[in-house]
């Protein structure tokens, strides 16, 4: 895998130019959990090309980011985003107990070899002050199109539903958590009304049809469902 994560940049994106679309995305999931103090410490594990650095920066956070990509970090650096390389992200974590109020960690912990999973949300759970809380970003494979994400990178070598990464979480000490399904259309207008009522009516039609053949029917069918931690 060193090959892709060294060039994840190149390798892995349309291109180098930011989702801009994350930015209202992210406005509308993961805003309300930030720490009212804008001096409080924050961290985004994952940085990718940036967007959770950016919208922390915007919403007026000193932002820090990690990543064991050296493309990813010379890329957010190179639009002003503070960042290091970090070979082993669970030691690098060890090493700073307590210090972060708020961590996300999008669309990464797919990427951990299984025997290191643990270990890795562990060690968030250790860099969380007291009243810290964590937002842990995954494809969701109970979706009916949860497939699509998790095999659009190479690179996932882990697959979760909410009772599969509830396990992780539970066995790495949390025991407070909630699940969300990611919200893709935001505040929006008409449309986004619209595309919401549609998919509701979509997912309640598979939830009936699971449950007509007896086959397990978890509650978030979004392709991508996030877990708001609590330490």
């Amino acid at each position: 895998m060193k090959q892709i994560f060294d060039r994840y940049v190149e390798t892995s994106f349309d291109g180098e130019d930011q989702a801009v679309f994350k930015f209202p995305q992210f406005d509308f999931n993961y805003r309300a959990y930030f720490p009212q103090d804008r001096d409080a410490a924050v961290l985004d594990i994952g940085i990718g090309r940036g967007e959770m650095l950016h919208c922390m920066k915007a919403w007026g956070y000193q932002e820090q980011g990690v990543d064991i990509s050296p493309s990813t970090v010379a890329h957010c650096a190179r639009l002003g985003l503070r960042c290091e390389v970090a070979g082993d992200t669970a030691a690098w974590l060890a090493a700073r107990p307590g210090r972060y109020r708020l961590i996300t960690c999008l669309d990464v912990l797919e990427h951990v070899p299984r025997d290191q999973a643990i270990g890795f949300v562990a060690a968030i759970r250790a860099a969380l002050a007291g009243d810290g809380v964590a937002i842990i970003q995954v494809p969701n494979l109970q979706s009916p199109f949860g497939y699509l994400h998790h095999f659009n990178d190479f690179t996932h070598v882990n697959g979760f539903v909410e009772h599969s990464l509830a396990q992780v979480l539970l066995s790495a000490g949390f025991t407070r958590f909630e699940f969300h399904g990611f919200e893709e259309s935001g505040r929006g207008g008409t449309k986004a009304f619209v595309r919401r009522r549609l998919r509701s009516l979509y997912r309640g039609a598979v939830h009936f049809l699971r449950r007509l053949n007896d086959n397990p029917d978890p509650r978030l069918l979004h392709p991508v469902l996030y877990a708001v931690v609590r330490k």
